[in-house]
């Protein structure tokens, strides 16, 4: 759908109607994908653990591939365990960890062999908590609100990431759930974001490349804020300068455009 009809609808406020309505359809139609996910739900998983329902992995990729869902779990888990190598930090060595906005477990499946951390998820979906709490038992899955709080103490933990999370925040929002973040981060311990970035600015308008050149955040379909409809853009200027606070930038990763399609930033809460 062109960008100039997804807003049309936007101001209309039917594209998510709209946008759900064609992803459905798409999946109905598509006979070898069905079954490809019903092959998979009967296949044992490479970690013994159930695999989400398709239309759980919609509601949280905007897609009813599980193979592709799960995949980009192992690479995801794969990334984060080198970028915090890269930090001084051994994910087996952590005691707490957490996984924001976790879904229905796409890479915190992959912490089932940290017999010594406390793994701890969070998601602003009931649905998804209840899925991880019973597909996943070795995590402990909590909900939270479109807004802060979390449910957790003041630095609790060693390491938090949030896997496309303030992708679809709007700029208040943003800052408050950092500042959230930072609060549960243990005094030197390492928290990793992902965030749409100069790889993605095709999307953009000419205006908003513009401002996203210039070192502001871009957001688009905000009314649609924590769904995969809302898309936040962010430069690595606008996360050093703004976003990341009294968080100390420890490493940018720009997207690679293949694997990864987001940019990562890693930060480091001061002692």
């Amino acid at each position: 759908m062109r960008m100039t009809a997804r807003r049309s609808l936007e101001r209309l406020g039917v594209l998510a109607t709209v946008d759900d309505a064609r992803a459905r359809l798409g999946y109905l139609r598509s006979t070898e994908l069905r079954t490809k996910n019903r092959s998979l739900s009967a296949a044992a998983t490479r970690d013994g653990y159930p695999l989400p329902p398709p239309e759980l992995v919609y509601a949280v990729a905007g897609h009813f591939d599980v193979s592709a869902y799960i995949e980009s779990g192992v690479d995801h888990a794969r990334f984060i365990r080198e970028r915090l190598r890269a930090a001084g930090v051994e994910i087996e060595q952590v005691g707490a960890l957490l996984d924001f906005g976790c879904g229905c477990g796409r890479v915190l499946r992959h912490w089932h062999e940290l017999s010594s951390a406390r793994v701890c998820g969070s998601d602003v979906n009931p649905r998804l908590v209840a899925w991880c709490n019973d597909a996943l038992p070795f995590a402990s899955v909590t909900t939270n609100r479109l807004e802060p709080p979390l449910r957790y103490e003041d630095d609790t933990f060693d390491v938090v990431y949030a896997i496309s999370v303030f992708t679809h925040l709007t700029e208040p929002l943003q800052h408050r759930w950092m500042r959230e973040l930072e609060r549960v981060i243990a005094p030197d311990g390492v928290a990793i974001i992902t965030t749409k970035g100069l790889s993605r600015s095709n999307v953009m308008s000419d205006a908003e490349r513009e401002r996203f050149l210039a070192g502001e955040l871009v957001v688009q379909a905000g009314r649609y804020a924590g769904r995969n409809l809302c898309a936040a853009f962010h430069s690595e200027r606008y996360i050093r300068e703004r976003l990341a606070g009294r968080l100390e930038v420890v490493e940018f990763v720009p997207a690679d455009g293949q694997v990864f399609t987001q940019d990562a930033t890693v930060l480091r809460k001061p002692v």
